[in-house]
């Protein structure tokens, strides 16, 4: 398999759990990857236990002033040079992989589904919560997964990086504002990337493959969440892109 993944590693703060999601994208048997890895702004010990941990497969990135989830996902995948049959991969710092063979698995299921842009799914959590994730029903647009059906499109979540192209950040990112989105930066980024590649190009794993921490204070369920229901609403309302055909 030659199939190129890109793997996206945001943290804040984190420096409690980052070091066993390092090991655990270290440990793949599945080598053709890259990680761009951020910290954005931490005030703890999370970029030393990151440079003490990487090799040469990570790039790190040190923000000088804390920017956000939606504007370091940006970063970090216009940081990759630009291969439009790579993968992104979004791996959250506090979180990890669950076994060495989720990239082999990932990489597998984009090659046996050719035409295939987008996965999605499924965790297991920290407490014991179901995962969320479910296959995207006929006839339910992804508006309607926001609300009123609820959002289904979680981890791991991955799509081809010639999707990016067809985005326009002013119209699917900021705020009515102008200000990039705060919360629901993942919603924000796979409404559109859905969208464009239609339940027809969209893969459901159902096998889990990523532990989600939903139980620490940092995760933006418990943050802030009347930012992330005001965000998601406001997303929901954003123009809907046309499936493309790549």
């Amino acid at each position: 398999m030659n199939l190129e993944l890109y793997i996206v590693v945001l943290c804040y703060n984190c420096e409690s759990y980052i070091k066993q999601c390092i090991d655990s994208i270290k440990s793949q048997t599945y080598t053709n990857y890259k990680v761009v890895i951020i910290d954005d702004c931490s005030t703890d010990n999370t970029s030393s236990v990151i440079k003490n941990n990487i090799n040469n497969k990570f790039v790190f990135l040190q923000n000088k002033h804390n920017t956000g989830p939606l504007s370091n996902h940006i970063k970090a995948i216009e940081s990759f040079k630009y291969n439009p049959n790579a993968v992104i991969v979004h791996v959250d710092g506090d979180d990890l992989l669950l076994h060495p063979n989720v990239f082999s698995l990932i990489a597998q299921a984009y090659i046996k589904n050719s035409t295939h842009l987008v996965s999605y799914g499924n965790y297991i959590t920290s407490t014991g919560n179901k995962s969320i994730c479910k296959p995207w029903i006929k006839g339910i647009s992804i508006s309607e997964y926001i609300s009123p059906v609820g959002w289904i499109f979680s981890h791991l979540r991955t799509f081809k990086l010639k999707l990016w192209k067809h985005i326009d950040p002013k119209i699917s990112f900021y705020d009515i504002n102008n200000k990039l989105y705060t919360s629901a930066g993942d919603v924000a980024i796979m409404k559109p990337i859905l969208e464009l590649a239609g339940r027809s190009k969209t893969m459901f794993i159902s096998i889990p493959l990523y532990l989600y921490r939903d139980n620490i204070p940092l995760n933006e369920h418990h943050k802030d969440l009347n930012d992330q229901v005001r965000c998601a609403l406001d997303i929901k309302n954003k123009p809907i892109y046309n499936t493309v055909n790549e």
